[in-house]
């Protein structure tokens, strides 16, 4: 001991001889009181963005025929109701002569139910006859009403061309089609154009099997990405997909986000921040950087006196970015060194 006592920290003067007790008062040391805190867990998963389904609107052509004016690519911003190509189509030539039919109908029926109810005031004519010639108008305009729901659905407009328009207001994610090109119905099973609304995302990420038991819907998360990584947007699970893949042996969860500024965009890789913490769960906790790592176990160093410390084990059950939890060799109330916490451990240990 009063060998120990002559050592005045050997690695802030140079010393080789140390031992498990240290006495200073050479070297800048700060403490901290060892306090109860909540358990503050969390579980790191790897993911992606991609788009938001619900915000998703898929654009199919409506006809076979050729592709005549493509006016978008893949990246580009459209609005609702903006003309995103124009297709050449004999379905919508067929279609103006459906129209040119019905209208055809409609006079013919106006004209015969004006005559039958003038052969009527003549005697010439009953009321049934009337009445037929009435629903024959009412036949003739519904049918000119279905056309142009028919129109309306399909983009058919003059001539021989169908149109198709942006449903939504969004950015195009995906192009099938291309100028000149022939839509068939061999070819025409897919969207020709995908158009996301970009201020909703999700962010698909991956659980590992032994992590799946951690996980629950409505946990709350923080989500970083390579892309901004000084920007921290924050959801909750809000869908647990219950199906491990069976290569990778990982379960994926969902994770919705606000996007108003459009930033996350589909493919940006993200770290979604778990958080596991459990309320009204308490444990002894210091400073991360109080704990000293050495040759597989944990050490702290511990103030026993004014310029006194001793190196002590502990348990770490976890830590979080800027706090260790002590599962044992502390106890809340004990002081332990956060600053030149490395430099007091050398001093008590034997090199």
């Amino acid at each position: 001991m009063i060998f120990a006592g002559m050592l005045t920290l050997a690695s802030c003067n140079g010393g080789n001889k140390q031992t498990d007790n240290v006495e200073t008062s050479q070297c800048d040391v700060d403490t901290e009181m060892v306090e109860l805190y909540e358990m503050d867990d969390e579980l790191v998963l790897n993911g992606n963005v991609v788009c938001d389904e619900t915000c998703l609107c898929k654009v199919f052509v409506p006809c076979t025929g050729r592709v005549t004016d493509l006016k978008v690519e893949v990246g580009d911003k459209v609005s609702r109701g903006q003309l995103l190509a124009v297709i050449k189509s004999e379905g919508a030539a067929d279609y103006r002569k459906s129209i040119s039919d019905a209208d055809a109908e409609i006079r013919m029926a106006e004209r015969w139910f004006a005559m039958q109810q003038d052969l009527r005031g003549s005697g010439m004519a009953s009321d049934k006859d009337v009445e037929e010639a009435r629903e024959r108008v009412m036949t003739a305009h519904a049918e000119r009403l279905r056309l142009n729901d028919v129109a309306s659905i399909n983009g058919f407009g003059d001539g021989a061309n169908a149109s198709l328009m942006a449903p939504i207001s969004g950015y195009v994610i995906c192009k099938r089609i291309y100028n000149n090109s022939y839509v068939s119905d061999d070819n025409n099973d897919e969207a020709a154009i995908e158009i996301a609304d970009l201020r909703k995302v999700w962010v698909i990420a991956d659980v590992y099997e032994s992590d799946i038991a951690k996980i629950r819907a409505g946990a709350p998360v923080s989500v970083t990405t390579m892309a901004y990584p000084n920007e921290t947007s924050y959801g909750k699970i809000d869908k647990v997909y219950s199906v491990l893949d069976r290569e990778s042996k990982t379960m994926k969860v969902r994770v919705g986000l606000d996007n108003p500024d459009g930033k996350l965009k589909p493919g940006i890789f993200a770290s979604v921040h778990v958080n596991l913490s459990q309320e009204g769960v308490r444990m002894t906790a210091v400073s991360a950087k109080a704990v000293i790592f050495w040759s597989g176990k944990d050490y702290v160093m511990v103030q026993t006196d004014e310029n006194r410390y001793e190196r002590r084990e502990v348990s770490v059950a976890h830590t979080s970015s800027d706090r260790s939890f002590i599962s044992s060799g502390l106890t809340a109330g004990e002081k332990v060194v956060t600053r030149n916490a490395l430099l007091f451990f050398n001093a008590s240990v034997n090199e």
